[in-house]
């Protein structure tokens, strides 16, 4: 039969595994965002360089702002991105065969207690970290959003200038 030390010991891996899928997830989810706010800052950039090169061409006031915005909300949605994927501290666990070696002889109950709390303490260092992610994460999903919007009102106000 199984003790509840052994529930307990795998419900707490398994929320440590969880955090470690979290973690794959958001840095993926930041990736993608670098991978939009870059290619819509270029295309952007690359709409200027068509729009401008027409020699009757003026380019409207309005447009510019919300372009030059736009431009630098991509920038900064790429910057959390990247601030997603940086490595951040997750409570390293170091043990060395000296560190084991006075508890080597512990029953299955005091080890199994000794690396449960080891995993906690991992459990909530991952656990913060990853909502930081988390958090950042949203502010850039919501910074590409608002740059897309002012990419869109700026394009409107080039094809449809006041």
């Amino acid at each position: 039969m199984t003790e509840g030390s052994d529930v307990y010991a795998d419900f707490v891996k398994s929320l440590l595994d969880a955090e470690e899928s979290r973690k794959s997830s958001l840095e993926q989810r930041g990736i993608g965002i670098i991978t939009t706010s870059g290619t819509l800052v270029t295309l952007l950039f690359g709409l200027i360089v068509v729009i401008t090169s027409a020699k009757s061409f003026a380019f409207p006031a309005a447009a510019r702002g919300w372009i030059t915005l736009a431009a630098i909300f991509f920038v900064v949605a790429a910057a959390a991105g990247i601030v997603v994927n940086a490595p951040l501290f997750y409570g390293r666990i170091e043990v060395s065969q000296a560190d084991l070696k006075p508890a080597w002889q512990d029953d299955a109950p005091t080890a199994r207690s000794a690396v449960t709390g080891v995993r906690l303490k991992r459990l909530r260092a991952a656990q913060s970290v990853n909502g930081f992610k988390a958090g950042t994460l949203v502010v850039g999903t919501v910074l590409e959003l608002a740059a897309t919007a002012m990419l869109t009102a700026g394009i409107f106000d080039i094809i449809h200038p006041h």
